[in-house]
């Protein structure tokens, strides 16, 4: 049985409920504004890392594909010597 990453767990869905309720409830702009303000950060910070994260994979990925790749070659030109 496989999680899927994308979904959401229990502590992210209280985390998402407890957010939507604070802003359903709150009357003060001003507190809903840096909130606003403070969630977007939030989120570019969370993109910017994910990115990082995705881009960091990519490039161990390669690396192994890229040493695969030479083994393959390695191992080519010895049968070949034999």
């Amino acid at each position: 049985m496989s999680i899927d990453p994308i979904e959401r767990g229990l502590e992210q869905s209280f985390g998402l409920e407890k957010w939507g309720r604070f802003i359903r409830e709150c009357d003060d702009i001003d507190t809903l504004r840096e909130t606003a303000l403070s969630l977007v950060q939030q989120l570019a910070q969370l993109k910017a890392s994910s990115a990082w994260m995705a881009t960091r994979a990519s490039e161990s990925e390669n690396a192994k594909l890229e040493m695969l790749a030479e083994l393959i070659k390695q191992k080519n030109v010895n049968q070949e010597k034999q």
